[in-house]
């Protein structure tokens, strides 16, 4: 069975048995995995956020998100922003299509989607969440590009396309959306997020292993 550290949470420590410096680093541990959701957008409003899952125009066709809201980590947030900036600066944005996920989402989400191909399974044991998405986490983002008027640039395929096109090396797409698909990845890579091969849109923030999965509502 994996350990609390390997699964992204923090056991009980005795902090008597630890010394000062010892004691400091689990008490900043502790800290960065209850570190707080950010709205990207009230940190740079020129990043798109338009989420189908506060629609019913999904996979699912059903409406999941009561708002269209990007939250995640701080530090996640702020790698984004700096990948806005880079993407500016050659003319570009970023398109945000799912950022954090309530773990109470991931449960509906896998009901109507028993699938672990598509859908990540949320378990809980104990009466502990220990085990789910990324997005649970706050330390994922699915994203895309626009150009500078604001207009989604081609993509090898569209959101949440289970199809071999989505992923990272399919050579079905045009030449065109390939090369959008590798800009998008390296202005992600530029600052550290980790793209998910199956999954052109994908990307998973550094150190996401040391968040807790969460519950926390996506209120307006």
């Amino acid at each position: 069975m994996p350990s609390a550290a390997q699964r992204g949470q923090v056991g009980p420590v005795d902090t008597a048995k630890l010394g000062r410096p010892a004691w400091l680093l689990v008490v900043a541990a502790c800290a960065l995995s209850r570190g707080e959701l950010v709205d990207v957008r009230r940190l740079d409003p020129s990043i798109r956020v338009e989420m189908p899952y506060a629609t019913s125009a999904n996979f699912t066709g059903v409406r999941l998100y009561p708002v269209e809201r990007c939250l995640l980590r701080r530090a996640g947030a702020e790698r984004l922003v700096r990948v806005q900036r880079r993407l500016r600066a050659e003319g570009s944005g970023l398109l945000l299509w799912d950022c954090y996920r309530p773990f109470a989402v991931q449960q509906r989400l896998w009901a109507l989607v028993p699938d672990a191909r598509y859908v990540a399974e949320p378990v809980m044991k104990a009466g502990r969440r220990v085990d789910g998405s990324k997005h649970n986490r706050g330390a994922a983002v699915d994203a895309t590009l626009v150009d500078a008027a604001g207009r989604p640039l081609e993509m090898p395929s569209g959101f949440d396309d289970f199809s071999g096109r989505a992923a990272r090396d399919s050579a079905d797409a045009s030449p065109t959306a390939r090369r959008n698909a590798r800009r998008l990845e390296a202005a992600m890579a530029a600052e550290g997020f980790e793209p998910l091969p199956t999954e052109w849109w994908h990307f998973d923030a550094p150190g996401w292993q040391r968040y807790d999965l969460l519950n926390e509502p996506l209120a307006p």
